[in-house]
């Protein structure tokens, strides 16, 4: 499920005003300057030329919370999980009150499972400063719900009284991950179900519903079909691999089963 914002488009928000500053006449070294060229660069996907920009304000002003944010994004980007994470606990460090400073410090905790029980406490308080801010709600849910927390249900409930969201398939995914691991099969199978409904061309969701009606319903015929789908929808890639073969090789163990 891919719920992490969208970088270019939050970083324009971000820089917006730093932008526009810019473009009156400011020094081309100045703070608003290297914020715009950042995004520029960012933009492009030029996120090593964006850092470059963004060290020299973080020399000049340590404590620019939206440097900060934006740093740990480029660096992110760059695949420097670690010194992304030190940006951004500097910006939770120097702004405890920021929303997006709490939500992204808890986002690149979530992204490693070895990490995910730290991702918690930034999220929460993410929640308390916008407790309607649905990708919060929906990390939330699902850091819980790997975690085993009972408390990842009231996440998902939440989400449901948005309207945006009745229908959304990757919110009851989650749902039904939620339910199956706690054996509840008649509520997890209603929740595969309609994610499968709202959308039955995301791989994962097509994967789940396959391995729910193999491992928990027990029903190997029913869930092969899903398999196979499964398998003409995942795109051959270096990440899906491993999932690829295990998928192969449990459907050729339930053909050879009759």
């Amino acid at each position: 499920m891919n719920i992490y914002i969208k970088k270019i488009g939050f970083l324009l928000t971000l820089c917006l005003g730093f932008a526009l500053l810019a473009g009156c006449g400011g020094s081309p070294l100045s703070t608003q300057a290297l914020l715009n060229q950042a995004l520029n660069d960012a933009s492009r996907g030029d996120w090593k030329d964006a850092l470059e920009s963004l060290e020299t304000v973080i020399e000049r002003e340590p404590r620019n919370i939206n440097a900060l944010i934006f740093t740990a994004i480029a660096y992110e980007s760059c695949g420097e999980n670690d010194l992304s994470l030190n940006a951004a606990r500097l910006a939770v460090k120097n702004a405890p009150n920021d929303f997006q400073a709490q939500y992204t410090l808890g986002r690149l905790y979530s992204k490693d499972q070895q990490k995910m029980q730290d991702a918690i406490t930034p999220l929460l308080r993410a929640e308390q400063i916008k407790p309607d801010d649905t990708k919060t709600l929906l990390l939330l849910g699902r850091c819980s719900t790997i975690l085993k927390l009972d408390s990842a249900i009231k996440y998902y409930k939440q989400l449901l009284k948005n309207k945006n969201f009745k229908k959304n398939p990757e919110l009851w995914n989650e749902m039904g991950i939620y339910y199956a691991e706690r054996q509840e099969i008649r509520q997890a199978a209603n929740c595969f179900v309609k994610a499968y409904k709202f959308d039955s061309s995301k791989p994962l969701i097509v994967l789940n519903l396959a391995t729910f009606m193999d491992q928990y319903v027990g029903d190997s015929e029913r869930a092969l079909r899903y398999y196979k789908k499964y398998l003409k929808l995942a795109v051959p890639s270096p990440s899906s691999e491993t999932q690829r073969k295990r998928v192969k090789a449990r459907i050729e163990k339930i053909n050879a089963n009759g």
